[in-house]
């Protein structure tokens, strides 16, 4: 069935490579158009060659348009894919080693603590600048963002916006991953309920195909595996629930992690861990535009199908699917977290849209320390989308990650300074 999707940051090899690959691969999809759109032409032009070579490899006859802007070519989208950055990675570089100067130790900085401030800030007016785009052209498109940090970004478009969008993250795919080898069962055999806040959710079912309980399986394999997530299964143990993604996306959400999350995938050895993997995917890019498409070539690109391609396709057929978590308004679904906090919770999709499903209240425990994280959320967004020195410095001050007022505010000051290029909100107004 012929449709209109519109990939934005579709240069990023991350993203980029593997969605287009969905696409041209899907027969539903077949002579559907493409459009991509991202800022660095180059890396454009690159993914715009490769799109055409998987097009023609998969007989797709896809239509595909490039544009490096937004403003005039996403008329008629149905979809809207969204994986956008600005020096995604100097800028994560710098979210991580200023607050540490500080005293302040993050895990990574990227979704929680300082630099999820930091990041949200400078994130939320790219993303609602290219909301407006979206508004003015197709504001009936269903908008997928993938764009970190994710709660936090689905908040500010539902806040700023009137459009549709759902944040989508793939991590409770790889967790249930995790757990079939663990417990020596093929991933297919794995099911899982799980609810929160992205980055920070907690898997409350967790069975076996044949409805069999997994939770007993896995304590026992986890007394074999002491080194297995350290810090998930201490929550694991006081909590009585695992806890989604992985150590080091938790750990970003509570202040004793740094002691308890191995060094290897903590701090800027996993920033340069990211940064060496997407060297990777431009390498294969490379060698997609130089040696073809051979199954050589793409080992190690995302080639699963994606979260997004998931929904477009049932969505366009009617085909009720289940996926595992969703990030959307809580209207309800999770009963003892604010009204209208950005949850991650199971959805049912069909032709109608996304619909979230309820799974009631987290255990007492877990539901003080989601809702402590949806209060910082709701702060950062405000402070984001009102340039707020006030909020911002809120936001930092009831974080578990900060410990000392003085420092939070000086720290505060130099991010808004290097950070400042890309905070239009907090610019002086002229002549103040």
């Amino acid at each position: 069935m012929e449709t209109k999707i519109a990939l934005i940051g579709a240069g990023s090899a991350s993203f980029g490579l593997g969605t287009i690959h969905d696409i041209a691969g899907l027969e539903a999809l077949q002579g559907s158009t493409l459009i991509l759109v991202d800022i660095d032409k180059a890396k454009l032009n690159a993914m715009a060659k490769v799109a055409e070579k998987l097009n023609a490899q998969f007989g797709a006859r896809l239509k595909i348009e490039a544009s490096t802007s937004s403003k005039d070519v996403l008329s008629g989208s149905e979809f809207v894919i969204v994986s956008a950055e600005k020096e995604r990675m100097q800028r994560w570089i710098m979210d991580f080693e200023i607050p540490l100067k500080y005293g302040f130790k993050q895990v990574i900085g990227e979704n929680g603590g300082p630099g999820g401030l930091a990041h949200t800030l400078r994130v939320v007016p790219l993303i609602l600048e290219i909301c407006k785009d979206i508004e003015d052209q197709c504001p009936d498109a269903l908008v997928l963002n993938y764009t970190n940090p994710e709660g936090r970004v689905c908040l500010a478009i539902n806040r700023a916006t009137k459009l549709n969008a759902v944040g989508l993250c793939p991590g409770i795919y790889g967790v249930m991953g995790s757990f079939a080898s663990l417990l020596g069962v093929p991933h297919k055999d794995m099911e899982a309920i799980a609810a929160g806040l992205n980055h920070f959710t907690w898997i409350l079912e967790l069975r076996l195909k044949d409805g069999r309980d997994a939770y007993p399986l896995l304590r026992e394999r986890l007394k074999e595996n002491p080194h297995f997530e350290p810090l998930s299964q201490e929550l694991f143990n006081l909590f009585g629930y695992f806890p989604s993604p992985s150590d080091n996306h938790v750990g970003e959400y509570v202040p004793y992690a740094w002691d308890k999350v191995p060094e290897k995938i903590r701090g800027i050895n996993w920033i340069r861990g990211v940064e060496k993997a997407a060297r990777r995917l431009e390498d294969t890019i490379s060698k997609l535009l130089t040696q073809g498409l051979s199954e050589e070539t793409l080992q190690g690109a995302f080639m699963e199908k994606g979260m997004a391609v998931n929904i477009i396709t049932s969505m366009i057929e009617n085909k009720r699917y289940f996926e595992y978590a969703v990030n959307v308004p809580n209207n309800g679904y999770v009963t003892n977290l604010s009204h209208g906090t950005v949850v991650e919770v199971p959805a049912v999709i069909d032709a109608s849209g996304v619909h979230g499903i309820g799974v009631g209240a987290l255990p007492k425990g877990i539901a003080a320390m989601c809702q402590l994280q949806a209060t910082i959320q709701e702060l950062s967004v405000e402070a984001a989308v009102e340039g707020s020195y006030d909020k911002a410095l809120q936001a930092l001050l009831i974080d578990p990650i900060v410990n000392h007022l003085d420092n939070a505010k000086a720290m505060l000051e130099e991010l808004l300074r290097v950070h400042a290029p890309l905070l239009p909100q907090f610019a002086p107004e002229e002549g103040s």
